[in-house]
């Protein structure tokens, strides 16, 4: 119930105004009816009313005094004033210290003090149900800080904040499981929702796990950069990742990427029996989703799944398949050899990033002549090895690069500078929608001439050109990646899945599905 103060020297309006509303009705109570303003202060302290009804004239002290006695001390309490015609300069004053409404007293009837207390009954349900989501969220927000530091440093949340996980994750017979999840290609996405800090992004994923997991026992914690731990109930299993596991991990993955046009990464924990052993999971997680980076995006990383020897008999085996590829010498052996080594032994992506970094600085300085032309192509690399979430990325670059200078030193030294400029482009956007438009911007000269010229140095047209191109690069994603279809035809800039399908068998005499079965 609401409580409700009235004000008013005049004792026939007073009782009249007490006597003739259905306060029930309107789930309200009158606390106090009093004479003056000092009255009304003293039961407002004593009955910290919702709702003051006051007069403006009244003695020792008016209406105005009253009111901004009152605001002094507090916001949430609404006010109506009662008043004459002559007094409404007075009002006007009134109204700018927060009074919900006024009502003229000799024209007012039993409606009009109802419609008006109506209205601020809606003000105060509106005011306390805002109240009541600001402290939710404070509550949230220290537990979640709570838990963060527990899950970083080992700190101890508090016996309240224990009581409660204990209290929410004891279910008979069932155990605690912890998922991380990860936006594989979170810059992007932010572009997309035009999201410079992520925000909007990282809420609107919050709600759709929120959504998915409503009926699920769980604790969802956002943390930063698209990454979010969810602590789950399991049944018992032989299997650390079971089928309900599975089935969930796929919901959430099917809708993220309808809804934010990116696939996702898990990282799935070992099963825990109590709130202590959440530390652990969480580095569990933690190490998991660093192994992405050498397994590949869009998958389910489960801790200690893979032998310890897997990740290094992975780096070994790509880093030989590079060395073939780009035909090294005896000394470039040696040294990719020893620098695969010490990927072996630290696993860690910075460092392998860092090594190829220089390799292409190195090569680009000892190739190209210095100036302008060459600081762009190496700037240009060295965003797509920025950009490169995955070991099979960072290798890719690093291949188109030697290749690129391999054309640069031997086979383009008889081309124009248009044609050279045309196919490094090429090189790096043709994931694209690339347009003879663009091109033709690009070397700053005609449609017409750009194909002519061509044409005639590579004996091929530009459109031609570009489409083999692309066929060659999904051919080795073919050879070298589990990626779908159509996957594999995004990639490489065709739009439509069925015309990718079709250009492949056009060019290759077979479908994509029967080349790969032919590797």
């Amino acid at each position: 119930m609401y409580k409700v103060v009235i004000a008013e020297d005049e004792m026939f309006v007073r009782l009249g105004i007490k006597m003739s509303v259905d306060w029930e009705k309107l789930g309200m109570e009158v606390a106090a009816d009093v004479e003056n303003g000092q009255q009304a202060l003293e039961a407002w302290e004593t009955f910290h009313p919702d709702i003051v009804i006051t007069d403006i004239k009244m003695p020792v002290m008016d209406g105005i005094a009253l009111i901004r006695q009152i605001r002094q001390k507090d916001e949430r309490t609404r006010f109506i004033i009662l008043s004459c015609l002559e007094e409404f300069n007075i009002v006007r004053e009134a109204l700018s210290l927060g009074v919900s409404d006024y009502v003229l007293k000799l024209t007012m009837t039993q409606e009009d003090m109802e419609k008006v207390l109506e209205k601020v009954k809606r003000e105060l349900v509106v005011m306390d149900k805002s109240q009541k989501t600001q402290e939710n969220g404070m509550e949230r927000k220290r537990f979640e800080d709570s838990l963060r530091n527990f899950l970083y440093y080992r700190l101890d949340m508090g016996t309240e904040w224990k009581m409660k996980m204990k209290e929410q994750f004891s279910s008979p017979g069932k155990q605690m499981q912890m998922v991380a999840l990860e936006i594989d290609h979170y810059v992007e996405c932010k572009q997309i929702f035009n999201d410079s800090y992520g925000s909007i992004l990282d809420s609107a994923v919050e709600n759709i796990l929120s959504e998915l997991l409503v009926e699920e026992n769980h604790i969802l914690l956002p943390e930063k950069d698209g990454r979010f731990i969810m602590i789950l109930e399991e049944e018992p299993d032989s299997e650390m990742l079971s089928e309900q596991m599975c089935r969930r991990l796929e919901k959430m993955r099917e809708v993220l990427k309808r809804c934010v046009k990116s696939t996702v990464s898990f990282a799935i924990s070992q099963r825990g029996n109590g709130f202590d052993e959440l530390y652990e999971m969480y580095h569990q997680c933690a190490q998991a989703l660093e192994k992405k980076f050498f397994y590949g995006l869009d998958k389910n990383n489960v801790f200690a799944a893979q032998s310890p020897d897997d990740c290094k008999l992975l780096i070994r085996r790509k880093m030989g398949r590079l060395i073939q590829k780009l035909k090294m010498d005896d000394t470039a052996v040696r040294r990719f050899h020893e620098a695969e080594e010490g990927f072996c032994q630290h696993e860690n992506p910075v460092t392998i990033r860092h090594y190829f970094e220089h390799g292409i600085n190195v090569e680009m300085c000892r190739i190209l002549p210095e100036g302008t032309q060459r600081y762009q192509i190496t700037e240009q690399f060295m965003t797509r090895l920025k950009d490169s979430q995955t070991f099979d990325g960072v290798l890719e670059v690093y291949e188109s690069c030697m290749e690129y200078l391999k054309g640069s030193s031997q086979e383009q030294t008889l081309l124009s500078k248009p044609v050279k400029d045309i196919l490094f482009y090429i090189s790096l956007h043709y994931q694209e929608d690339i347009t003879l438009d663009q091109v033709s911007q690009m070397v700053e000269l005609s449609r017409t001439y750009v194909c002519g010229l061509f044409k005639k140095e590579l004996g091929v047209n530009l459109t031609n050109y570009i489409m083999n191109y692309r066929i060659e690069k999904a051919k080795e994603l073919l050879r070298s990646t589990n990626l779908r279809s159509y996957e594999i035809a995004e990639k490489v800039g065709f739009l439509d899945e069925s015309y990718f399908s079709r250009t492949f068998k056009k060019v290759t005499g077979q479908s994509p599905n029967s080349f790969k079965k032919g590797v």
